[in-house]
């Protein structure tokens, strides 16, 4: 695979998507997830049997069946060896992070809108989940511990992303931090009751679009510093989980955001609005469209933070990949729906099943047409001689 400052991966279920995101974290962040384990005293001694147990504390309780005889992994055409990424090296100062990433279980971070931090979770949770997990509750007990407001913030984003997240996320309500019980509790604030909304009554889109914005939040502080020290990478897990299609395209905006800032984003998928924009800006880029055209595609008025967000957006690098069980990851980049190749004319299967539909209804009418033809032919009098 050829990374882009976008890559999107896509595929069924079970395709390996996960596994590849996890991998790429423990290649680029071997030195900082031992540092991270060792902090919260879980240490694993590489080799012999410690490696089936460190797999299993990285990759998930089990997960080391997924190592067997012929595995490889290689980064920049150097092999790694999985032994070398067993093996704690103990450092005199804490490593630098490279990758964030944002999991597909992010809910689990904030049970009852409360905070996890890494030693809530057990052995065998997912790493990418406890250090997801751990990195909000510091954000909400330290640079937010003070604060009651968590969405909007004036020093937070610009309105260019703070609008259409309120008009599609969280419908011109306030996300909160409600200390009345002696614990820093997530509440949505609405316009004209007093009571906050508690977790469990939020939308699911909400509660998976939370822990999310403040991952968003983390990777893009407040004032003159963009991004966080030593970060180049990031990973988000099934963004789009319980979203309406225009909530998916507020939170690509924040995805383009993220890129503007120079991070390099990898999305996994099984949304097609995520590929309609990927197909979108291609487009633009291959017919040497300008700016305007993004933000027509995301409804952005002409002010200079969306000028500048649409006009980085074109300047981008995108790639996409196809995850299929049993076979090569597949580039479909192109996304052509032309394309001889059914994984790349259905975008990885996301659009397989509505071309379907349209087939099908076709096929339909056709018939049906045809019926009502044979029934007038057969209802006319012959014509006497």
């Amino acid at each position: 695979m050829e990374f882009g400052d976008l890559t999107v991966v896509v595929g069924p279920q079970a395709s390996g998507k996960s596994i590849l995101l996890a991998t790429l974290k423990l290649v680029l962040d071997r030195d900082h997830i031992h540092h991270t384990f060792a902090r919260h005293n879980v240490t694993f001694n590489g080799g012999g049997n410690d490696m089936a147990a460190f797999l299993g504390g990285y990759f998930g309780k089990g997960m080391a069946a997924l190592r067997k005889d012929g595995s490889a992994i290689a980064w920049k055409g150097k092999e790694v060896l999985l032994a070398s990424l067993v093996r704690y090296r103990k450092r005199p100062k804490a490593p630098e992070e490279k990758v964030f990433f944002i999991p597909a279980q992010r809910v689990v971070s904030l049970p009852g809108g409360v905070s996890q931090h890494f030693s809530n979770f057990n052995y065998g949770d997912p790493y990418v989940l406890r250090h997801f997990s751990d990195t909000v509750h510091n954000l909400l007990q330290n640079e937010f511990g003070a604060k009651a407001e968590l969405f909007p913030q004036s020093g937070r984003l610009n309105n260019t992303l703070r609008q259409p997240i309120s008009d599609h996320l969280f419908g011109g309500a306030n996300l909160e931090i409600d200390t009345r019980e002696f614990t820093k509790t997530l509440v949505i604030r609405v316009p004209g009751h007093e009571a906050g909304l508690p977790f469990l009554a939020w939308s699911a889109g909400q509660r998976e679009f939370t822990p999310l914005l403040l991952g968003i939040y983390w990777l893009c502080p407040a004032g003159a510093v963009s991004r966080r020290e030593g970060l180049e990478w990031v990973v988000i897990e099934e963004p789009e989980m319980g979203l309406h299609p225009q909530a998916i395209a507020t939170l690509l905006l924040l995805v383009l955001e993220l890129m503007r800032r120079g991070y390099r984003v990898v999305i996994s998928t099984h949304s097609p609005v995520v590929l309609d924009m990927v197909w979108a800006l291609r487009q633009f880029q291959e017919l040497g469209s300008d700016e305007s055209l993004v933000r027509e595609l995301f409804g952005l008025r002409a002010t200079a933070n969306a000028k500048a967000l649409a006009k980085s957006a074109l300047a981008k690098s995108y790639r996409v990949y196809f995850f299929d069980r049993n076979q090569a990851v597949r580039d479909i980049s192109r996304l052509d729906p032309g394309a001889e190749s059914g994984a790349e004319a259905e975008w990885g299967g996301l659009v397989g099943f509505a071309s379907r539909a349209g087939e099908m209804v076709a096929k339909a009418v056709n018939r049906q047409r045809a019926e009502q033809s044979r029934s007038a032919r057969s209802g006319r009098k012959e014509p006497v001689a």
